[in-house]
């Protein structure tokens, strides 16, 4: 399967509703970055969204453009990818919802969501320390299934940053 792991695009300052902050203009338009890239190279089945508003609008960009030009994707979110959440049980939830959607069919997953998990989940799958990322950067995982050790990174692509 490939999985598709995107941070979301710049969100309006800290505040003490982090869950409610939204994309910022210009994280718009880095989220519609990624969504160009991510449609020019893959056909997406799936896009599992952090319900925290930057990610859901993140993910929201990624969907449209994908609607433009292949058959749309499913789209769902996750309570268990939000930034603290532990990377064991989002891996393990992602799996989850992953085989329960589609067996063991080969398919592409995008999954939209924070800083640090976002990281703590790049690093396990590839087996190797959390992977900072950009600002909207997507980084392409081909793994035989969402768990630790089994991913190779394919490529990766960082949109325009501040």
């Amino acid at each position: 399967m490939k999985l598709i792991l995107v941070r979301h695009g710049q969100a309006t300052a800290y505040c003490a509703d982090d869950a409610g902050r939204d994309l910022t203009e210009f994280g718009r338009v880095q989220a519609q970055q990624t969504a160009e890239y991510i449609s020019q190279h893959h056909t997406v089945d799936l896009i599992i969204s952090s319900p925290y508003n930057r990610a859901e609008q993140t993910a929201k960009v990624i969907l449209e453009q994908l609607a433009t030009m292949q058959p749309s994707p499913k789209f769902i979110t996750l309570d268990s990818i939000t930034p603290d959440d532990d990377a064991n049980v989002a891996l393990s939830n992602i799996d989850r919802t992953i085989t329960t959607m589609f067996g063991d069919d080969n398919k592409c997953v995008v999954v939209v969501c924070h800083m640090p998990i976002v990281a703590h989940l790049t690093g396990k799958i590839l087996d190797k320390e959390p992977v900072s990322f950009q600002l909207a950067e997507c980084r392409v995982i081909d793994t035989p299934t969402v768990v630790a050790g089994f991913g190779e990174q394919l490529a990766s692509f960082v949109p325009t940053q501040p």
